[in-house]
């Protein structure tokens, strides 16, 4: 799976492969145009050069001329076509140009804007990490408290239970003590009476 980076990235790679094959076939249709206006002339030429053969001078100068009339009116208007195509070319070239410092300088600050969000992402990241981190201390630290809470509360009801046996144990040893007194009492009366 890729990242959105890498989308991105792809993206604007695949922008500018399609504006440098549309630079590309500009040239190449100013090229045909020249060439195919060249290969006219020279068709042309030789055609003018072909035709001396005429036998009337005049008849050969009216061909020569009206052919050279032809095929500089012809030339002309596809001189004419050709620089109107040049100058639409150069004025889409030069929209392109800027199009092209435009892009450049977006990309160039989404490139930017790219870089500061990574960092942001590996500053929360970080931060997200720690907080985790400081949550399951907190979690263990809560365990223990917990833990010692009920070791004291055991710890607590073993001394109530001992303090309970040992009030047990003592009531019985002042009855005792209580009975062996009065038991002594009696025989002290006892004695002092048959005396």
């Amino acid at each position: 799976m890729t990242s959105w980076r890498d989308d991105y990235i792809q993206a604007l790679q695949d922008r500018d492969q399609r504006e440098r094959s549309s630079y590309q076939k500009v040239d190449d249709d100013l090229i045909a145009a020249f060439t195919n206006l060249v290969e006219r002339t020279a068709a042309l030429e030789a055609e003018k050069a072909a035709n001396p053969s005429s036998s009337d001078p005049k008849a050969k100068e009216t061909t020569i001329t009206n052919t050279a009339s032809n095929g500089a009116a012809q030339i002309r208007g596809e001189l004419a076509e050709a620089l109107r195509s040049n100058g639409q070319l150069q004025v889409r070239t030069k929209a392109a140009e800027a199009e092209l410092v435009k892009l450049k300088a977006k990309s160039k600050s989404d490139r930017k804007l790219i870089e500061d969000l990574s960092k942001e992402r590996a500053f929360l990241s970080q931060k997200l990490k720690d907080r985790d981190e400081e949550l399951r201390g907190k979690t263990k630290l809560l365990d223990d408290v917990h833990d010692e809470v009920i070791s004291l509360n055991l710890q607590l009801n073993m001394s109530e239970q001992r303090v309970k046996d040992l009030r047990a144990e003592n009531k019985e040893l002042i009855d005792r003590w209580m009975a062996y007194k009065g038991q002594e009492a009696e025989e002290m009366n006892k004695t002092l009476q048959d005396s």
